[in-house]
């Protein structure tokens, strides 16, 4: 296996700052924007787990600009970023998905101005490595925090999603209790006694 040259260049270093910036920014507009949404509190771990991946991400990226690490070190630090960035991007494409896109691609650029060659190497089977983990922690967080519903303590609602790796899914909430059913639901109605039936599943 040979060992292609690693070389954190200006360039590289300009990208990761650039794709950096567009992270934070993009997560302060995420917060401001679901700041607003009257369905936040009962998706606050979501909400959450974004904002806190995005900040991951950035940190992913500050941590690759200094000195003290190895160029193979900053190239799977760059490539985990990267990846995250553009898997978050293309599943929230709806919303702020554009300017992460913008950001992955700048971070990608960033990854492959600091691995010249194109050889295998250990550094870039690091690099895809880390880019894997990053997208993992993004599914595994979504399945988790998608599912921890908080209900409100009063009155009743429902609503639903599809699990990355899981599937479809949907939920009931009365005065607090949160039942979760299998599969996807069209319609919900709420009965004499204050239940919630769902007559289209």
């Amino acid at each position: 296996m040979v060992e292609a040259p690693l070389i954190d260049t200006r360039a590289a270093r300009l990208m990761a700052w650039f794709a950096l910036v567009f992270a934070l920014a993009t997560d302060a507009a995420y917060l401001l924007l679901k700041g607003g949404q009257t369905d936040t509190a009962i998706y606050v771990f979501t909400v959450a787990f974004v904002a806190c991946y995005l900040v991951a991400l950035a940190a992913l990226l500050g941590a690759s600009l200094m000195r003290r690490w190895s160029a193979g070190i900053r190239l799977s630090l760059r490539a985990g970023a990267a990846a995250g960035l553009l898997v978050l991007g293309v599943l929230a494409i709806s919303s702020i998905g554009l300017p992460l896109l913008i950001a992955g691609a700048i971070a990608t650029g960033a990854t492959v101005r600091t691995l010249r060659g194109p050889f295998v190497t250990p550094s870039s089977l690091s690099a895809v490595a880390a880019a894997v983990l990053a997208v993992v922690v993004l599914v595994v967080g979504f399945e988790v925090s998608e599912r921890a519903i908080v209900c409100p303590a009063h009155g009743s609602t429902s609503g639903g999603g599809t699990g990355l790796v899981t599937g479809p899914y949907f939920y009931d909430c009365i005065n607090g209790q949160l039942t979760f059913h299998s599969g996807s639901c069209s319609s919900s109605s709420i009965d004499s006694n204050g239940n919630v039936t769902h007559p289209g599943c």
